[in-house]
């Protein structure tokens, strides 16, 4: 492929990245205007817009995978401050792209058929589950599989709490629902207490 080629590919890709980000839907013609290509371009390269909308969404799976990742293998954290700080990065990450599920409700209604990447690759990586699992034993000294497996469920349950709070709130409430998680000092004592409660045993 040719740099020219490379490079309008790239245009449309980091555009789409761009607007989805923020967005969620997303028209072909306002990623054309922002990547600065006609519609044609697009399905040249990437056939379709759904096509491009769940390479998209591979993107920011392999992004949230490499936070969550760097977070776990850290060997210089201590356990508990490893899982304050791996919540931490899924909500901070979430806030920071919160039409990622907007994005993945659209794609999985038009195409029934799809999986997406970000249940395969982060709430089913059965490596992260074991990582988790892992600190939570270790500081527990909680060895019995089905335990680790509603600790985990509970530590990942309470990462989305907030998440759909802030959805929720913000669609259907002019308050800030049952907690300001835009106040970054409550969320920390939120996850905090959080990891707390499911390390003590």
């Amino acid at each position: 492929m040719s740099n020219d080629l490379t490079d309008t590919k790239s245009k449309i890709f980091q555009a789409a990245i761009d607007i989805v980000g923020l967005k969620g839907e997303v028209t072909i013609k306002e990623i054309s205007e922002k990547a600065g290509v006609n519609i044609a371009a697009i399905n040249y390269h990437f056939g379709n817009k759904n096509n491009l909308l769940r390479e998209v969404e591979n993107h920011y799976t392999d992004l949230l995978y490499k936070i969550q990742h760097e977070i776990l293998v850290n060997e210089e954290l201590p356990p508990s401050k490893k899982l304050i700080q791996w919540a931490k990065g899924v909500v901070d990450f979430m806030f920071k792209y919160p039409a990622l599920l907007a994005l993945i409700v659209n794609i999985v209604s038009e195409d029934k058929n799809y999986n997406p990447a970000i249940i395969k690759n982060i709430y089913l990586n059965s490596e992260m589950q074991v990582s988790v699992k892992n600190i939570i034993r270790e500081s527990t000294g909680i060895n019995e599989e089905k335990l680790l497996n509603y600790k985990y469920m509970q530590i990942f349950s309470g990462i989305l709490g907030p998440v759909i709070n802030k959805a929720v709130s913000s669609i259907y409430s002019e308050g800030k629902g049952i907690m300001d998680i835009d106040n970054s000092d409550e969320l920390n004592e939120y996850i905090t207490i959080l990891v707390n409660s499911i390390l003590k045993g």
